[in-house]
């Protein structure tokens, strides 16, 4: 959940909010947070920055299905068919652990400067 993507900043904006964005740097919300929605105790109003993740529900179409977590600085980086493909590409030989590894490996080199995590569940 980005600041930039327009339903994000619109819903900041109602709440009493504003976004932010200085040359060669990513949105924030009030000068503070580069994410419009967070689960953490901070000092913005919770009304401007909720803790409601997006729900989508899926079927379980194969064996190998799985949920990658990430913060973002993952999402800054690549995509969800990026990361999806990467770890699809890796998931039946592989131990997650090495996978996510591989992962952070991979995408560090594109030189981020947020801090990335990621966590991949098997179903």
């Amino acid at each position: 959940h980005k600041p930039n993507v327009r339903q994000e900043e619109e819903c900041i904006r109602r709440t009493g909010g504003r976004v932010t964005k200085y040359k060669d740097d990513v949105p924030h919300v009030e000068n503070q947070l580069a994410v419009s929605r967070a689960l953490l105790e901070y000092s913005i109003d919770k009304h401007i920055i909720p803790a409601l993740p997006d729900i989508i529900q899926y079927s379980k179409q194969s064996s190998t299905a799985y949920i990658i977590f990430a913060c973002d600085g993952i999402w800054d980086v690549i995509n969800n068919q990026q990361v999806g493909t990467f770890v699809s590409n890796k998931i039946s030989s592989n131990i997650l652990q090495d996978i996510i590894s591989q992962l952070l490996d991979e995408y560090l080199k594109l030189e981020t400067m947020d801090n990335m995590s990621v966590y991949i569940v098997k179903l």
